[in-house]
């Protein structure tokens, strides 16, 4: 991370709800404090156990649903990751970031969605297999099955979101958390390049 984009965003705007340890709201704090966002309003971060997701619903303790390690909440600024993610500085920052890069994506404006799109598009003419996380390496996965699609679809525009997302994780945070194929040294390095052009002259994004 360039040195001047260190400590750009007021640990004010962050807030952090529920039983966290001390050492897991630290992690939380530096790394947010060290992402190259720019926030207008607080962003929540609350933490609940044993997430799953069932029909559009958050569900916490649930017998029910799909296991889900977080949600995002757009209007209503709030992230929720799962307790268990406490235990795993790794997977907390990663999964963390990626949470908030959702806040970016809503915000990226047309141009710069469709220019990674391109990207995406340039690598799978490329051959390029594996992804930078679970979340897009399951949407990738799914367009597998759909040969043809078109990229103006509800599924390619889902793996792009998450393909976003995983990839400014695993580039601000150095983690690699996912047990899926990886995306190549080759691949990552035009996307680093690509958020590396994006954020030139100390530029940071929106949220």
């Amino acid at each position: 991370m360039p040195r001047q984009l260190r400590n750009q965003l007021p640990r004010s705007l962050l807030r952090i709800n529920g039983a966290v340890n001390a050492r897991s709201r630290k992690l939380l704090l530096t790394t947010w404090t060290g992402l190259p966002l720019e926030a207008g309003r607080p962003v929540q971060v609350a933490f609940l156990p044993e997430l799953t997701a069932h029909r559009g619903k958050l569900l916490s303790r649930a017998d029910h649903g799909t296991p889900i390690y977080a949600a995002t909440y757009i209007r209503r600024r709030k992230i929720v990751l799962e307790t268990s993610l406490l235990a795993d500085s790794a997977a907390l920052r990663f999964i963390f970031v990626h949470e908030l890069f959702h806040f970016v994506w809503v915000r990226l404006g047309n141009k710069t969605r469709d220019e990674y799109s391109g990207l995406l598009l340039a690598e799978i003419a490329g051959r390029a297999r594996g992804e930078l996380g679970e979340s897009s390496g399951v949407k990738k996965a799914e367009l597998r099955e759909h040969v043809g699609l078109s990229p103006s679809s509800a599924l390619w525009r889902d793996y792009m979101c998450e393909s976003f997302c995983d990839s400014a994780a695993c580039l601000f945070t150095g983690c690699i958390v996912h047990e899926g194929p990886k995306l190549a040294k080759r691949w990552t390095a035009i996307r680093r390049d690509w958020f590396g052009k994006n954020l030139d002259d100390g530029r940071r994004w929106a949220i």
